[in-house]
């Protein structure tokens, strides 16, 4: 029963790995679905498309938390394995030790649809966002490449609450306040000089030239 109530316990500390993974991403700027979705999807290495797996190679935040996923999943999946041999080994699965897994999975389950996890998900989202080491990392994706006499040469990374989104470069209206896109980088196709009526996506890293201080208010 020890090595079923310690099987269980890893569980636990698994999901809220889990569930506090779903956060940073939403720190970045992934909405509380998608942010799920990436971290089920890195976990089990499925579910990914070409626009879906650019969310997270495009921004580099998103990188680094899915690097350190990764190795999570690696970790737990080793240890759940470990457990499940050890368990059938040594006969330790009997009608009490299934019936406390069959219990505690419904309650996960449970727990994982009620409104109290997005409860906790809020806290621990306001915890990480005044922490240091979080406004630190800047979440904002803004890479100033040179700069010369009040102009610069940038990459901007387009999260889901850019208002470009959706619009064009000539709706945009970025040469009005002396900005001018220079390429756009899909992840899979980079367009040089693109034209007008480019449509801008979620997940575009634009290269730009423009007036400093009109980049920073436009995109920081």
């Amino acid at each position: 029963m020890r090595t079923v109530a310690t099987f269980i316990i890893c569980l636990i500390i698994f999901l809220i790995i889990i569930d506090i993974f779903a956060v940073l991403f939403r720190l970045t700027g992934l909405s509380r679905e998608k942010a799920r979705f990436q971290v089920i999807s890195l976990l089990t290495s499925t579910g990914y498309t070409t626009r879906e797996s650019e969310l997270i190679t495009q921004h580099p935040i998103r990188r680094k938390l899915a690097s350190a996923l990764m190795v999570v999943s690696y970790v737990s999946t080793l240890t759940f394995i470990s457990f499940l041999v050890n368990m059938l080994s040594n006969s330790l699965i009997n009608i009490k030790s299934l019936s406390a897994i069959i219990l505690f999975v419904i309650c996960a389950v449970l727990f994982f649809k009620s409104p109290i996890l997005e409860v906790l998900e809020d806290l621990i989202e306001h915890l990480v966002e005044k922490s240091y080491l979080w406004r630190k990392s800047n979440p904002k994706y803004l890479n100033f490449i040179t700069k010369h006499r009040g102009y610069s040469i940038c990459e901007v990374y387009l999260e889901e609450s850019c208002d470009l989104i959706g619009k064009s470069i000539k709706e945009s209206k970025l040469s009005s306040i002396e900005i001018k896109v220079l390429s756009i980088d899909q992840g899979y196709e980079i367009i040089n000089f693109p034209k007008p009526d480019y449509i801008f996506q979620e997940s575009d890293k634009l290269m730009v030239y423009g007036n400093t201080k009109n980049i920073k208010n436009k995109f920081y």
